[in-house]
């Protein structure tokens, strides 16, 4: 809990990748999404990142609005909105790149050549506790 707390407080009021806006995780995170899978659609994107159709729509109209991520407008299909980044998204998705970058050469710096295998399982662990907190229900004490 205290990694995850102190990551949260790092992002907190959002950070600027390099386009003059803070964005906050999700925010990033869709941007990264979009940005790897070019031209998907609303209802993809929201089962990729596991979140509801009207969440992720929200997520974007908002990212839309700070000039970001563009829908297409198909003339032919106007039920599938492919999504694209703006030259400011892409600005936003370099920076978050070289923000994981230099995070992962911290990690080179402490632990050598071991930096992978160790980040590797870690998130394999983190993912194997995240499952069980999804099975947990506290339910009445």
């Amino acid at each position: 809990m205290d990694l995850v707390d102190t990551i949260n407080a790092q992002h907190k009021g959002g950070v600027d990748f390099g386009t003059g806006q803070r964005l906050y995780p999700a925010e990033i995170h869709t941007i990264e999404a979009i940005g790897n899978y070019p031209e998907i659609t609303v209802t993809k994107l929201a089962e990729l990142m596991a979140v509801s159709k009207p969440t992720i729509s929200e997520r974007i109209n908002r990212l839309s609005r700070k000039g970001l991520v563009s829908k297409i407008t198909l003339a032919d299909n106007a039920k599938a909105v492919p999504l694209i980044l703006t030259e400011s998204g892409k600005v936003a998705l370099k920076g978050h790149e070289m923000h994981h970058q230099r995070m992962f050469d911290l990690f080179v710096q402490k632990y050598g050549d071991d930096a992978e295998d160790i980040l590797n399982r870690f998130s394999f662990a983190f993912k194997e506790m995240r499952k069980l907190a999804e099975e947990f229900s506290c339910g009445d004490i």
